[in-house]
């Protein structure tokens, strides 16, 4: 009963720090989301130019983008892009790159870039006039 007690133990101690950091994986490729953009909706649809923009840099940037995927999940097109780096380096300049991109205020839907090392970008509602 000890043995299986200490065990029990020792594979909850072990599990315990992964469990703790979990990565975000994209479940349709398996691969880490070194950079993830996630386009929201204001009862209008998601900022489909921003979306565009965000594409085109992935297909562009093939020397720090070494892959990508789209997931939808919402009524009106909301979507999540998740795009595997080549390193840490370069995860910041995606990061830095596709904050540049999307516009600071959001006329058709929120915007979010998050990395893996912990940078989190918003885009703020557009003003009401």
């Amino acid at each position: 009963m000890k043995r299986i007690a200490l065990a029990a133990a020792l594979i909850l101690s072990i599990a315990a720090p992964v469990a703790a950091q979990p990565l975000r994986r994209d479940s349709a490729q398996g691969q880490t989301c070194a950079v993830t953009v996630r386009f929201g909706s204001y009862a209008m649809g998601i900022d489909q130019r921003a979306f565009e923009r965000v594409q085109r840099y992935v297909a562009s940037h093939r020397r720090l983008v070494r892959g990508s995927s789209v997931q939808t999940w919402g009524r009106e097109g909301e979507r999540t892009v998740c795009i595997a780096t080549a390193s840490r380096q370069a995860t910041r300049q995606v990061f830095s790159d596709l904050r540049a991109l999307v516009r600071q205020r959001a006329e058709r839907g929120p915007t979010e870039i998050e990395a893996i090392t912990g940078q989190v970008w918003q885009s703020r509602p557009a003003e009401r006039r």
